[in-house]
């Protein structure tokens, strides 16, 4: 009697409630819903198609919604509305696109400039986060006013699908634009795109008993699941078989990492080395007349979706042509495709027009093929992600019974033959709809998870938890290990000496990806951490891969908060530090009504010189001179142009920096770009110039010098007296620890001019020592894992920078 009573009741809430999955894509979103079927039908999976308001007023319904948020005469558009106004407007200001792509990542009001600032009375939209709310919202009231006009069950459950290569930062984003949109976060609400398109694979086979999968008894079958979207691609291998009861069983057996690339990527390829060449040729300008900031936030994103259009036309016709996993004789021809239509591109100081682009089928090869090299090439391949996953599955190509292909970027003919040749023999599926595969399945998700308490295919973790510790990485969740609220506990210790913080680096995959670093200050707890004071981390992960962090000292928990990561990749030092600056300027730009604040740039460009980003140094501090014209900047971006290789650019600045200050500084440096160009008469006036302005200034001194060391021998015991006087002031000033780095290439080229092998030797090391030493956090005050201070280790290896110094 009780078994049947609780059987009504999970009956009466299936039958109740509406379950709704919603594929959140880069660039397209769809949603699909479930509900309880009938004895031949037990679970019933449509397309919910959403209203979207187009510019003219009129309403345009349909289950695609491309994710793109628009702010149009005072209204704002979702979906293909927004979609349209793509050429209007400006990514960032008024248009917002690909905004998933900057869940969790914390670089403050990324969208400064935006038209729905904080406290705009209609909704704000500063960063990544905030569209995802107002997108979500919108999705919200469209499901709402759905299932109320079709009369369904009004109790709805959610299930959202994401990259299963999204890790905790970007998922603890989105959840919280989910919550904020009024979306209930109760339980499970996170399903891996890869695992809801392997649930609607099996939906759809299992109708008859799972009378299209042959699964034999004796070995389950293994399954890759290749999800190639407009902005990330993942790759995750399952495992399906037959228990001993002859039910289903299914595994996760490995996920690709974080791969940020997709159909965009293919788009802005084919800008650039396609769209950019017919462009400047017709308006009769090059490549270096721009501004860096012009092409990436104005002249690509103009083209894109011209890029797109053509890539559309492209692979609709080779498409309707293949037979049988071949590409036909038209793919790699030299018949172009054209669109009839006219470009304006509009700049700060002039306007672009493009007339009638147009794409070869054979450039369109080689930009497909651009992305099928070898994973081990060091460029973006579609290959690295699949390679990795079967790394960690510990399987061949071989071992493979089925491919099943999904995302709007695998519908693309080149990608499809790539993949059939690389998996030679092993079958290929090909839903019918690539766009709403994944909503099915995170619907039927929804309903198996909210209404049946059922998770049929248990998520794993794609790339292993690391912690920092004195003596190396410390796993804390290893890659591939399967979720249910996983809790770990470690015990670190503080060293030898007492400590007046300690700091505890989290990190994904390697030590290069870090996703915080939690830092506790003794102030705060004792005034200094004694020698080996022992501290407990507990590590946990949500079923939905969210990290939560605690650490504790003497029972005591001291620190439970984790920082979004300042970017989904892996960072230097010194990018880190250009994040950071970078947050720092855009906040101080928002908070400055929109328009760029000169202190924060300035901090933006030293971080960038120091990351060596001198392109974006001498840009950035191009926009600071134009913002404040009562300094005088000329000299600093002749620099970085220079030092980034734009010698035109370098040159014209080098010029102006020259008239307004005819100072040696700035005559040297312009000696050294006529001299490049092959003007040795200007170069030795300058360099003369000069010197006869600073007699001690050493660039010069070296430069001229060394430059008259190989004239003839009249000039040559002048120019070896003013390289031996730089060379003495650079040598004594590094003996004495005083020189600073930025001119320790000053010092090497005097010394080899003069043939001082030895002392080059010295610098070069001393160099390096110092560039090693820069870190993102304090190795000093780094915990030790329990082996370290257990063990007296008298064989322990000399790290290069503890090594004995020569001077």
């Amino acid at each position: 009697m009780g078994v049947r009573l609780a059987q009504d009741s999970i009956q009466e809430q299936l039958s109740n409630t509406t379950y709704v999955g919603i594929d959140f894509g880069t660039s397209t979103t769809t949603i699909s819903y479930s509900i309880l079927g009938n004895d031949s039908v037990p679970i019933e999976t449509y397309a919910m198609p959403v209203q979207q308001l187009l510019e003219d007023g009129r309403l345009y319904e349909s289950h695609l919604v491309p994710t793109v948020i628009a702010w149009y005469k005072e209204q704002l558009f979702i979906g293909v509305g927004a979609s349209s106004l793509k050429s209007q407007l400006q990514q960032g200001i008024n248009l917002w696109a690909s905004f998933k792509m900057g869940l969790g990542e914390d670089l403050g009001p990324v969208y400064y400039n935006s038209r729905l600032p904080a406290g705009h009375p209609s909704t704000t939209i500063e960063k990544p986060e905030d569209a995802a709310r107002v997108f979500f919202h919108f999705l919200k009231n469209q499901v709402e006013d759905y299932v109320r006009q079709h009369s369904l069950p009004s109790h709805i459950r959610y299930s959202v699908s994401v990259p299963a290569s999204f890790e905790s930062n970007q998922r603890t984003s989105l959840l919280s634009a989910l919550s904020d949109a009024g979306i209930k976060l109760d339980g499970k609400l996170l399903i891996d795109e890869p695992n809801a398109a392997f649930l609607s694979y099996l939906a759809e086979s299992s109708l008859n008993g799972l009378g299209s999968l042959n699964i034999p008894e004796s070995s389950p079958l293994q399954i890759l699941v290749f999800d190639w979207g407009a902005g990330t691609l993942d790759v995750s291998i399952l495992e399906i078989g037959r228990s001993e009861a002859g039910g289903l069983t299914c595994k996760n057996l490995a996920i690709s990492k974080f791969t940020a690339l997709g159909g965009d990527d293919i788009d802005k390829r084919i800008v650039t080395d396609i769209l950019l060449p017919q462009l400047f040729k017709q308006n009769k300008c090059s490549f270096d007349d721009f501004r860096s900031a012009d092409l990436s936030k104005r002249i690509i994103p103009k083209l894109q979706k011209t890029a797109e259009d053509l890539k559309i036309l492209a692979c609709k016709s080779v498409s309707s042509q293949m037979v049988s996993n071949r590409l036909p004789s038209i793919a790699t021809s030299n018949q172009r495709l054209e669109l009839n239509r006219s470009i304006d591109v509009d700049l700060p100081k002039q306007k672009l027009n493009f007339v009638n682009p147009s794409m070869s089928y054979s450039e369109f090869n080689e930009v497909m093929d651009s992305f099928f090299v070898g994973a081990d090439s060091g460029d973006i391949s579609v290959f690295a992600p699949i390679e990795s996953s079967l790394r960690k599955a510990e399987i061949n190509n071989s071992d493979l019974d089925l491919i099943l292909f999904i995302g709007g970027s695998s519908s693309n003919p080149y990608v499809q033959v790539a993949l059939a040749n690389y998996f030679t023999g092993v079958e290929i599926e090909i839903p019918r709809d690539l766009r709403s595969h994944v909503s099915t399945g995170a619907a039927v998700n929804s309903l198996l998870l909210n209404g049946l308490g059922l998770t049929l295919v248990r998520p794993i973790v794609s790339e292993p938890i690391l912690l920092i510790t004195r003596n190396g990485l410390q796993t804390l969740i290893a890659a591939g290990t399967e979720i249910s609220s996983t809790n770990k506990e470690f015990d670190f210790c503080t060293g030898d000496n007492e400590q007046e913080k300690i700091q505890i680096p989290l990190c994904v995959g390697n030590e290069n990806k870090i996703l915080t670093v939690i830092t506790i200050d003794a102030d705060t707890y004792s005034g200094t951490f004694a020698p080996n004071t022992w501290v407990r981390v507990n590590c946990g992960l949500s079923e939905d891969k969210v990290l939560s962090v605690t650490a504790s000292i003497n029972g005591n928990e001291v620190v439970s908060t984790l920082v979004n990561p300042f970017a989904n990749r892996e960072l230097t030092t010194e990018e880190r530090l250009v994040f950071e600056a970078e947050k720092i300027a855009n906040e101080m730009t928002a908070r400055n009504g929109g328009k760029p604040s000169v202190p924060g740039l300035l901090y933006l460009v030293e971080a960038c010189k120091e990351a060596k980003y001198y392109l974006r140094a001498a840009e950035t501090l191009e926009l600071v001179q134009m913002l404040d014209k009562n300094e005088r900047y000329e000299t600093s971006i002749c620099c970085y142009y220079d030092w980034s290789n734009k010698k035109k650019q370098a040159l014209a600045w080098g010029e102006k920096a020259y008239e307004k200050d005819e100072s040696a500084i700035n005559a040297s440096n312009l000696a050294i770009l006529y001299s490049n160009n092959g003007d040795y008469s200007k170069y030795e006036s300058l360099m003369e110039k000069s010197l006869s302005l600073n007699p001690d200034l050493v660039f010069p001194l070296v430069s001229y010098g060394s430059y008259l060391m190989r004239k003839d021998a009249s000039r040559q015991a002048r120019g070896r007296e003013f390289v031996q006087r730089a060379f003495d002031s650079l040598y004594k000033a590094f003996l004495d620890k005083k020189l600073h780095i930025s001119t320790y290439k000053t010092l090497i080229n005097a010394a080899e001019a003069l043939g001082k092998s030895d002392v080059v030797k010295a610098v070069k090391m001393r160099k390096l020592e110092l560039s090693a030493k820069s870190k993102f956090y304090d190795e000093d005050s780094l915990l030790a894992s329990q082996m370290e201070n257990n063990q007296n280790l008298s064989n322990k290896l000399i790290n290069p920078t503890n090594s004995p110094k020569l001077f």
